[in-house]
């Protein structure tokens, strides 16, 4: 997805094997771009526990639903947003940031403020696929937020990854898939593999303004919308407007056995 970046500055670019990524000051503000239209990151230098980036914070949906949280999966580290900001907010949480490209992981340490080492938090450099099959390890929340060429990988909508993602969550975990698919159809067909895998109905959250789609699902069903003084306590206390998420929130219950 593209922004305007008005008197924004680029302060760093490097040519990756994937692309060229590119870093920009604009204010307080520090983003991270791929191929010069595609924002994957952004942050508040000023304020670590602010996330700028509205689908960062729609990934977090989850919060409002079960805001018991101890452990989480980035599916795709970019630049650390979402990490920088829990370990601000919640620094007892523990997490697993796994990406792909070394220079984009590198640029989440120098430039964006990834939890340093001596945190809960770790940044996995790898295929995520393969750190889910040497790993035991269950989380409450698995964020997965990966793109090839502006679209989601076919794999990633697929049996094998999703019913990993499925055994790699709690008992009460859930999984955020940052759905980018070019026509109805696509994103009908990856529904519809996402719901073979988790079968208890999975809920979508539809961001204005953007292509995207963000797909909740878990291995019970969701748990229910908190009503409107809930979602405001929990909207300050994490600093996310979950009342407008809760309204944007939409069920798809289990599809039904055929013959029924």
């Amino acid at each position: 997805m593209s922004q305007d970046r008005g008197e924004a500055r680029c302060i760093f670019r490097e040519n990756d094997p994937a692309g060229c990524v590119e870093v920009w000051d604009q204010g307080n503000r520090r983003s991270l771009w791929f191929d010069d239209v595609i924002l994957q990151s952004e942050i508040d230098l000023a304020d670590p526990g602010q996330l700028p980036n509205p689908v960062n914070r729609a990934m977090l949906a989850p919060l409002m639903l079960n805001p018991s949280l101890d452990s989480v999966l980035l599916a795709g580290c970019g630049g650390g947003a979402i990490a920088r900001w829990l370990h601000a907010r919640a620094p007892a949480v523990s997490g697993d940031a796994v990406e792909l490209s070394a220079a984009v992981a590198r640029l989440a340490r120098d430039f964006f403020g990834f939890p340093p080492p001596c945190s809960n938090w770790r940044l996995l450099l790898g295929d995520v696929r393969h750190q889910l099959q040497v790993s035991d390890r269950r989380y409450d929340f698995i964020l997965v937020d990966l793109a090839e060429r502006q679209a989601t990988p076919p794999w990633v909508t697929g049996t094998r990854f999703l019913v990993a993602c499925r055994d790699h969550l709690s008992a009460r975990g859930l999984l955020v898939l940052n759905l980018i698919a070019g026509s109805t159809g696509e994103v009908a067909g990856s529904l519809a593999e996402i719901r073979r895998v988790f079968t208890a109905g999975i809920g979508l959250l539809a961001n204005p303004a953007h292509d995207n789609l963000l797909v909740l699902a878990g291995p019970e069903p969701l748990p229910p919308t908190p009503d409107a003084r809930t979602l405001a306590t929990l909207g300050r206390r994490w600093g996310i407007e979950f009342d407008a998420l809760g309204e944007r929130l939409r069920r798809i219950p289990p599809a039904r056995p055929l013959g029924r």
